[in-house]
């Protein structure tokens, strides 16, 4: 079965991993660069009495990294308006036991949706996104589950990305401090208030990471390029119901 380069899975994953880690020139090769920034989020005044206003930069960034280490689950919404293969939204649920439930979508491109359960994983792909990731499939594999692998494009970087960043926060690839690590004041996400450092990536571009400035210090939101590309975090800890589909859903060739 002939397969095209999977649009999100490879392309994407490097983008987000890239824009929002400031990686370096091997990584950043294969990551397009997004266009068509959206507007910055709502600034919020400083939180009264909040102990993250106080400290640096850094201090921030790791405290953040350390709630990140401690997660055991979370929700990954992903939004690039200017993907060059269409403007690209995603949601994915992943938890440390590997399970995984996601949904994306490519304008004009369709759909479909990821499942990660006991180390298998399979994508649910419309009629439209199948046409463009499996085109020689019949159609009645649209709507059904087919198994990663053999042709099938793997979409499940996106089961381990959202981990990934939230122990990231401010940090190189090389795991030291980003370039021009700053504090830049507080905003509210989805009414939360936030604690926001920056760093500068590799292309120059700003990279923002919003931080709970109340109970838990967790990356609630990341923003590279002026809103080119979101990230939102949440569910945090919640554990993902996963079970493998059912036998006649799935489609076998």
């Amino acid at each position: 079965m002939r397969t095209r380069r999977p649009l999100a899975a490879t392309a994407l994953s490097a983008l987000v991993l890239c824009a929002l880690t400031a990686c370096g020139p091997d990584h950043a090769k294969d990551a397009a660069a997004p266009s068509a920034p959206a507007a910055p989020s709502t600034a919020a005044p400083s939180p009264a009495g909040n102990p993250l206003a106080d400290l640096s930069a850094a201090d921030v960034a790791a405290k953040a990294q350390a709630a990140g280490a401690a997660l055991t689950g979370l929700t990954l919404t992903v939004s690039v308006p200017g993907h060059p293969d269409g403007p690209f939204n995603g949601s994915f649920a992943e938890d440390g036991t590997g399970a995984c439930t996601g949904r994306f979508t490519v304008r004009d491109k369709g759909s479909a949706e990821l499942l990660r359960s006991g180390g298998r994983a399979w994508i649910r792909p419309d009629k439209d996104y199948l046409a463009v990731a499996l085109p020689d499939a019949p159609a009645a594999a649209a709507g059904k589950w087919l198994p990663v692998g053999d042709g099938v494009p793997d979409y499940t970087s996106f089961c381990d990305l959202g981990l990934r960043m939230a122990r990231q926060v401010g940090l190189d690839t090389d795991g030291g401090p980003g370039k021009d690590l700053a504090k830049a004041g507080t905003e509210q996400i989805n009414g939360a208030a936030a604690v926001v450092v920056t760093v500068t990536g590799r292309d120059g571009a700003p990279v923002r990471y919003a931080v709970a400035a109340q109970g838990e210090p967790r990356l609630l939101a990341a923003e590279s390029g002026s809103g080119a590309l979101t990230a939102r975090f949440g569910d945090f800890d919640r554990p993902v119901q996963a079970a493998p589909p059912a036998e006649d859903q799935v489609f076998r060739r």
